[in-house]
């Protein structure tokens, strides 16, 4: 059983869905004490439907969640938190969310590139070249080594669409274990790849994430890591079979795994 999850969406990004409330009662109901909310960050100046929510859903979500966590504060310890991408254009942005404490946290998702001009160049779940594969990884590094990350979620998500796991995976992925072990980021067991099922890549039929060469290379470099949810309904903050393989995985792969965040990053 687990007792903590900081990878929690809400219906506002247009791809989840169930109240707000919904969330926290089925995690009192699964036994959880530390419940983060982490929605796909909602961007000033940018508009992504089905992805993430409308910037002026934003202060919906802070209300929402901070009412929850004093109606609830004597029985769940609830952080408001944002999943967010490595948009170097928005770290000014994510930075100011930090520093005057309007959300407690944020998590990577490292989904896709952005330019300047704010338009999406990028996505990598589909990565065809060695250049695109190296670009995950220098964005990837590039946002942990800002400080502003609390977890680094499905870091092996370049591999959504890669089947064989070959010297360029290998190389940057020791260069973004490594980066996240400097910068004290958690890599995420990712429990949502799991929820999904197998899915037929190339060849091969597995899991999109987690992977077992990306943590089997985080195992040896004695990597933190920390299963996340990625709960895109209430009820899949307990699915017992999803978990429990997740927790196999850990165990097969010999994971230092931490149970909780014991300090949501402040700056």
């Amino acid at each position: 059983m687990l007792t903590a999850n900081y990878h929690t969406h809400t219906k506002r990004c247009g791809h989840a869905t169930g109240e707000d409330e919904d969330y926290v009662l089925e995690a009192l109901g699964a036994g959880y004490h530390d419940l983060g909310f982490s929605d796909h960050v909602m961007l000033p100046g940018f508009s992504e439907p089905f992805v993430r929510g409308d910037y002026s859903q934003f202060q919906d979500y802070v209300d929402s969640i901070n009412a929850l966590k004093l109606k609830y504060h004597d029985r769940l310890t609830i952080y408001l938190g944002m999943e967010a991408e490595s948009f170097p254009c928005y770290y000014p942005y994510y930075k100011e969310l930090i520093t005057n404490g309007v959300i407690d946290y944020l998590i990577l998702g490292n989904h896709s590139a952005m330019n300047e001009e704010h338009k999406i160049y990028s996505k990598f779940s589909h990565i065809s070249s060695p250049s695109q594969l190296y670009l995950y990884k220098d964005l990837a590094i590039q946002a942990i080594s800002t400080g502003l990350f609390s977890i680094f979620a499905h870091p092996d998500y370049f591999m959504s669409s890669i089947e064989d796991f070959d010297s360029d995976c290998k190389k940057i992925s020791k260069e973004i274990i490594q980066a996240c072990i400097a910068y004290d980021v958690p890599l995420e067991i990712n429990i949502g790849g799991i929820r999904n099922g197998k899915k037929q890549i190339g060849n091969a039929s597995r899991w999109v994430y987690p992977t077992d060469d990306f943590f089997s290379l985080a195992s040896k470099m004695k990597a933190k890591c920390i299963f996340g949810q990625d709960a895109h309904a209430p009820d899949q903050l307990d699915n017992e079979t999803a978990i429990f393989q997740a927790v196999q995985f850990a165990k097969r792969h010999h994971l230092n795994v931490i149970d909780v965040l014991d300090k949501i990053k402040q700056h």
